[in-house]
């Protein structure tokens, strides 16, 4: 009788338990169906960005699985679509909802401190996004410091940007990102800067404690470096043999692929290189304020987030864009991860969010100035 009585004890405190979590899904639920009803009337959601939001295989899934919100790319980087978009709100137009694209650099940085996003951390609903467990060292991460505006949702171990020509120099050479102060390599390294952001390496270099401002000063005023505006100019004039090496080349993989002659260091190689996550290298997802279509904008959110639609991206980008992507989800395959890219699995990573670029461009921006004066 007593063993009865403790066996319908423990299933009535299953069932219950089980109701106060059906009871606690039915906020989430009633808010997202409320989201849902408001973006059909919207019709649209208006997506800014890079691949990392406008691939037509992303935006494809997300229309399938919601057929009655038309989705409305424009596609650019950050460096390109922020002053426009700076630019169109000045003159009273408001036309973008949601902005995704890489987090390096100073633009993404320069969208928050310039007030133009809303908190997004408000606009996560589904229980599948919300789970923290299903995120990397079990939590949401964001890039700006009030953690809730700039969502950092790609997750790919930091590379060094440092590249080389395979046939000009032998990695071995290299323990140190100092060794690119020898000498033997003036005049032989390019650097690549996107357009309104600038090397996002050189902003890793400041802060690095192990290099820091001086490290930045000696390699713009001692070694003749020679810059690219354009995207796979750098990576073109490394493979040709033009330079020996390249710091934040683009397009390297694909040119890899291709035959040209072109490699990232391995963080071996180079001592101070660590193995975090941070805001080089990777991507944010951010809502913008006073969004046209705002219900539409916290669906695609959410469906980004979830885990079909970061399974979607994941595939995307290191399938079809061919550009080394981790997702931050860890409830998704990663086999097609490109190795590059690819944490190791349990494993707790640093990661670092945005570091004001101001104080390593104005020091970059004096030697150059300088340097044209003599």
């Amino acid at each position: 009788m007593k063993q009865r009585t403790t066996l319908t004890a423990t299933l009535l405190a299953l069932v219950l338990s089980w109701l106060a979590t059906e009871a606690a899904e039915v906020k989430p639920g009633a808010a997202w169906e409320g989201v849902v009803a408001a973006a059909k009337k919207e019709g649209e959601v208006r997506l800014w960005g890079d691949m990392e939001i406008t691939h037509p295989d992303i935006v494809g899934a997300f229309m399938k699985e919601f057929p009655f919100i038309k989705a409305v790319t424009v596609t650019g980087r950050v460096g390109d679509l922020m002053p426009r978009i700076a630019a169109e709100r000045r003159a009273g137009k408001y036309l973008a909802d949601i902005y995704s694209g890489g987090l390096g650099g100073r633009a993404f940085f320069d969208f928050q401190r310039a007030g133009m996003l809303d908190p997004l951390k408000p606009a996560l609903l589904l229980p599948d996004v919300v789970d923290e467990s299903k995120w990397q060292n079990g939590k949401h991460h964001y890039a700006d410091g009030e953690g809730q505006y700039v969502f950092m949702f790609e997750g790919s171990v930091a590379g060094v940007g440092l590249y080389y020509n395979t046939k000009l120099l032998d990695p071995k050479e290299f323990q140190s990102y100092w060794d690119l102060l020898n000498p033997k390599w003036k005049g032989k390294i390019a650097v690549f800067e996107r357009p309104g952001t600038g090397s996002p390496n050189m902003v890793r270099f400041y802060y690095n404690p192990q290099l820091g401002p001086e490290f930045v000063r000696r390699l713009w005023s001692e070694m003749d470096l020679v810059v690219s505006k354009e995207r796979r100019q750098g990576t073109d004039w490394l493979g040709s043999g033009k330079f020996a090496l390249c710091i934040d080349c683009a397009d390297t993989d694909a040119a890899r692929k291709q035959g040209v002659p072109v490699e990232e260091f391995d963080r071996a190689y180079l001592k101070e290189a660590g193995g975090a996550i941070s805001t080089s290298g990777n991507s944010g997802l951010g809502l913008m304020n006073r969004a046209p279509n705002p219900n539409a904008a916290r669906l695609m959110i959410n469906w980004f987030l979830s885990r079909q639609g970061q399974t979607v991206w994941q595939e995307a980008m290191n399938k079809k864009v061919v550009e080394p992507s981790d997702s931050m989800r860890v409830d998704i395959p990663k086999d097609g991860v490109l190795p590059s890219a690819r944490r190791e699995e349990r494993k707790k990573y640093v990661v670092t969010g945005f570091q004001d670029p101001d104080p390593a461009a104005k020091l970059i921006q004096e030697i150059r100035a300088k340097s044209s004066k003599q």
